[in-house]
């Protein structure tokens, strides 16, 4: 049976039936053209001749293959396959890889303990409540990287992890990058199981906690672009008047479901926190399009509205963060300084309960912002005053910024 075969013969295996309804739910064309893709070919071929069974471990076993991604997605969404949290599940793949990489039988042993331990098992309780992020998986991925680096560097010295001294820990920092801080949750659980001595540590690494803000002037001219220049897609519009005005995070701005926005007639509201935020024209006009237009791109799976604000490009996923952030810089938005300087708008016209409310910060940021911008008393009172347009969070027409 050849893929094209799958799509058009009447003597199909029942088995592969699912997969059949799956590439024809947009319309035979759309999962024929899917069969000139030679990496989707593949996938068919195996799952046709029975070498990959149709189940998430059979698919596994056909990675690395894009092909593989968007098929699974689609099958999940029809309801074939179970769902699962695809980043935990590439993270186990990927420990599985570099651990076996690890040539020291004893230090492949206790890299394995230590991921399956320290990092699987955290992760496995987080994602029974929600999907890991790809920072989640990045900063566990980190952590074992750093882990290994760290053990050949002693063996290098000649020394085990059991003769390991501060000594050595101070040496190895001080002759590497930033990256080798990473090591420090591997030190802290060898500590605590007894691989090696109480007394060693490798120290936090130091961030520049103060993130310059962007300038206001900047600030509210990318705003009235993106409030009336409609050649921009309307996703990157409304996502990066969420980061500008309501100082959203990329990541929570991505995952937004489509009942986060409430059309009650004229009015739209937004929920980001525990209260719905009234948004004020245009902001409620672009919500109501994206509401109108939010099916994703894919091309093959359920042929259903997406749940998600900002579809992605796999069936029944959101946009990833990563994609949304680079959408935006390509507009000159950068999510952390755009949320500094928001917030320190912001803090000064709301007082923490209604920013916390509103914004869904929680309650010790919305203190903490509102501390450090001011009496809100006396802010508020200067509001009119201010020289820059500026828009109400709760939606107060009067102070729209203009054209």
């Amino acid at each position: 049976m050849t893929n094209r075969s799958l799509m058009c013969s009447p003597a199909m295996r029942p088995d592969l039936q699912p997969v059949h309804d799956v590439l024809v739910a947009d319309g035979a064309k759309a999962g024929l053209k899917r069969l000139e893709q030679s990496s989707f070919r593949t996938v068919l071929d195996a799952l046709v001749d029975g070498s990959c069974p149709l189940a998430h471990e059979g698919l596994d076993t056909l990675l690395p293959n894009k092909s593989v991604a968007f098929l699974r997605a689609a099958l999940v969404t029809a309801g074939v396959l179970p769902s699962r949290d695809e980043q935990f599940a590439a993270l186990e793949r990927w420990i599985a890889s570099a651990t076996e990489a690890v040539t020291d039988d004893n230090e492949r042993k206790l890299v394995r303990r230590f991921a399956t331990w320290h990092h699987l098992r955290r992760l496995r309780r987080e994602s029974e409540k929600r999907p890991l992020s790809p920072t989640q998986a990045a900063t566990a991925r980190a952590g074992i990287r750093a882990a290994v680096a760290l053990l050949a560097w002693l063996r290098g010295q000649g020394a085990s992890l059991g003769q390991c001294t501060q000594g050595h820990l101070d040496e190895w920092m001080d002759s590497g990058n930033s990256t080798r801080y990473n090591a420090r949750g591997f030190i802290e659980w060898c500590r605590k199981n007894r691989h090696i001595g109480e007394d060693l540590s490798i120290p936090a690494f130091e961030r520049l906690n103060h993130v310059r803000p962007t300038d206001e002037d900047e600030r509210w001219a990318i705003t009235r672009r993106l409030m009336h220049d409609e050649d921009l897609a309307i996703e990157d519009r409304f996502a990066g008047l969420l980061v500008l005005l309501y100082a959203q995070h990329i990541t929570v701005i991505s995952r937004l479901p489509t009942t986060a926005v409430t059309a009650d007639g004229p009015r739209t509201s937004l929920l980001l926190g525990t209260e719905p935020l009234l948004l004020p024209d245009p902001l409620d006009t672009l919500a109501r399009q994206l509401l109108a237009r939010r099916r994703g791109h894919t091309t093959i799976g359920s042929a259903s509205d997406s749940v998600w604000l900002f579809p992605g490009a796999y069936a029944g996923q959101h946009l990833s963060s990563y994609h949304l952030g680079e959408r935006l810089k390509r507009l000159g938005i950068y999510s952390r300084p755009g949320r500094t300087s928001a917030l320190m708008g912001s803090s000064t016209q709301l007082p923490a309960a209604v920013l916390s409310k509103l914004l869904g910060l929680s309650p010790e940021s919305a203190t903490a912002w509102t501390q450090s911008g001011g009496n809100w008393v006396r802010y508020a009172a200067e509001l009119q005053s201010r020289p820059h347009p500026r828009l109400h969070l709760a939606g107060d027409e009067s102070e729209s910024p203009g054209a």
